[in-house]
């Protein structure tokens, strides 16, 4: 675990870096309109910046006096993991396939079902009313389209 911390504070180091970068890029000093367009990226930039260095040497100091600690995943705890993670990067990849709201609805059913165990009533229920009140809410009552997938809207579903 001691380790992660530190590997994931040498990466937001690299993001604080890549904002501060871009930041002086664009221009982050205070003009006479006001702030120049890297101004608050830059000030973000090095937020991260010196939170990661506190965080770097906290487990730097940490790791030293007491060693690497327990993994990062403890015993059986990949399994809930993986769980969470597939059927997620799996809607990510539906979503750039048929759109969100049919990924939305596939992801829900799967979801609700493998996982929570729950009653196919309320799972075609759910993963019908909440995709089609997206769809009513966003692309209709705020004409706001949400993704339609590789297909681009051909596939009608409401």
């Amino acid at each position: 675990m001691r380790k992660a911390n530190i590997v994931m504070a040498l990466l937001m180091m690299a993001v604080g870096a890549i904002a501060v970068h871009d930041a002086v890029r664009l221009g982050f000093r205070w003009g006479m309109s006001g702030p120049d367009a890297g101004f608050f990226p830059f000030v973000l930039g090095v937020g991260v910046l010196i939170c990661s260095v506190i965080v770097l040497s906290k487990g730097i100091r940490v790791y030293k006096k007491e060693g690497p600690g327990e993994g990062l995943i403890p015993e059986g705890g990949l399994k809930p993991i993986l769980w969470v993670l597939l059927p997620s990067a799996g809607m990510v990849i539906l979503t750039a396939l048929i759109g969100l709201h049919l990924a939305a609805l596939c992801f829900l059913a799967f979801y609700m079902r493998a996982v929570g165990k729950i009653g196919w009533v309320k799972v075609v229920l759910v993963s019908v009313l909440v995709p089609m009140g997206l769809y009513i809410l966003f692309d209709k009552l705020f004409l706001i389209p949400l993704p339609q997938g590789l297909w681009g809207g051909k596939i009608l579903i409401f």
